[in-house]
């Protein structure tokens, strides 16, 4: 795959994994909103620890979970292409993280019907989009110049 390609596809993931979280919140907002599924308001509190206890590992898991990543396979990579699978593997395993979490709130919201899960989604969704890929990033962590990569080269 070329370069071009291969952050094309981790932009499609980044969408996909996006819209999905979206698509979801809405839904869970109409069924909520129009009363069509029963919500339970006294788990409220205790759902609220669990998603402060459950959020803190994972957000600060992630990138943790990515630089080690990175710096574990660093010197064994050479090709631009395969830096750039690495770094779409680890943007992956970044995204999924703030994702759970993100999908548990709702699930949250779902069950109690308390609009702060709703607004703990949002700003999940927008951390989400901190972590959203670019060559910029890519070129970053990888300390590679950008006037380096070659995007015309076939691999």
């Amino acid at each position: 795959m070329r370069p071009n390609e291969i952050l094309k596809s981790s932009l499609i993931i980044f969408y996909a994994l996006l819209a999905g979280q979206i698509i979801f919140l809405l839904i869970s907002l109409y069924l909520v909103s129009a009363g069509i599924i029963q919500t339970n308001p006294d788990f409220s509190l205790p759902l609220t620890f669990v998603i402060l206890i459950f959020l803190s590992p994972l957000l600060v898991a992630g990138p943790i979970i990515y630089r080690k990543l990175i710096s574990k396979n660093f010197d064994n990579i050479k090709s631009i292409e395969q830096k750039l699978i690495l770094y779409r593997q680890g943007m992956i395993i970044k995204l999924a993280l703030v994702e759970g979490a993100s999908i548990f709130s709702i699930v949250c919201f779902l069950i109690t019907g308390n609009f702060l899960f709703v607004i703990i989604t949002i700003l999940l969704i927008s951390l989400f989009f901190l972590h959203k890929p670019t060559l910029e990033k890519f070129a970053s962590d990888f300390n590679i110049p950008l006037s380096q990569i070659d995007f015309s080269q076939n691999s």
